[in-house]
């Protein structure tokens, strides 16, 4: 990288694969969002920043092989976002990651984007935690196997304050909340906001890129 330049961080990955997001709970908001690497009909986009963070929306395809393949893996990081989709628990998708890095020989990470970008920017209210405090006892799964089941409004009357929960902190994060409740019923918002941080894989992540970014403006400065 040229002495006196900052460094340039670009974010990539497939359509929908939650690029935006990742930004946000990173707060890399000067990153360079590039365009889908399998837009119709368009060039892969040129990959030339000093860091490459790319995003998998969970699976992994063939183009993402192919392209990470190009990719110099000392300045390239991979996030396997939405890892809350993968298997049945969180180290289904560690697992998952691990033979994901093994296999590209770049690092891989697990990831919660979209509740991650919640826990930077939100509180657990007063009212969330009195809905989940009234529900922690049911057993989860199957309560939060799905939207439909944790919302039933068979299931107790307050489907809205539950709705409202999972608008703020969508299924993974209330299972994590909940779980969490189970072992401490004590427990109240700020605690919970940090078990559900920690819960969303972002903190590796971060460490892992700050670090290169260091290193790469201390190589810069000298």
């Amino acid at each position: 990288m040229p002495v006196g330049r900052s460094v340039r961080i670009q974010v990539t990955g497939r359509a929908r694969a939650g690029k935006t997001t990742l930004r946000h709970a990173l707060s890399l908001l000067t990153a360079e969002e590039t365009r889908p690497v399998d837009h119709p009909g368009q060039p892969a986009p040129t990959l030339d920043a000093d860091l490459l963070l790319y995003i998998l929306p969970g699976t992994f395809a063939p183009a993402d092989r192919r392209l990470l393949g190009t990719l110099p893996p000392e300045r390239t990081l991979v996030v396997l976002n939405k890892a809350d989709t993968i298997g049945t628990r969180w180290p289904d998708a560690a697992a998952r990651a691990e033979q994901l890095a093994t296999d590209l020989g770049i690092m891989v990470f697990p990831v919660v984007a979209s509740v991650a970008a919640c826990t930077r920017n939100g509180t657990f209210t007063d009212a969330d935690v009195l809905t989940l405090r009234r529900h922690h006892t049911r057993p989860d799964p199957p309560l939060t196997l799905s939207h439909e089941l944790f919302t039933a409004p068979d299931l107790a009357p307050d489907p809205e304050a539950r709705q409202a929960v999972l608008d703020h902190w969508e299924l993974h994060g209330v299972s994590c909340a909940l779980a969490a409740l189970r072992h401490d019923p004590a427990l109240g918002p700020r605690a919970l906001l940090q078990i559900l941080h920690s819960a969303t894989g972002i903190d590796a992540l971060h460490r892992e890129l700050h670090h290169r970014y260091e290193l790469l403006t201390t190589t810069a400065g000298g």
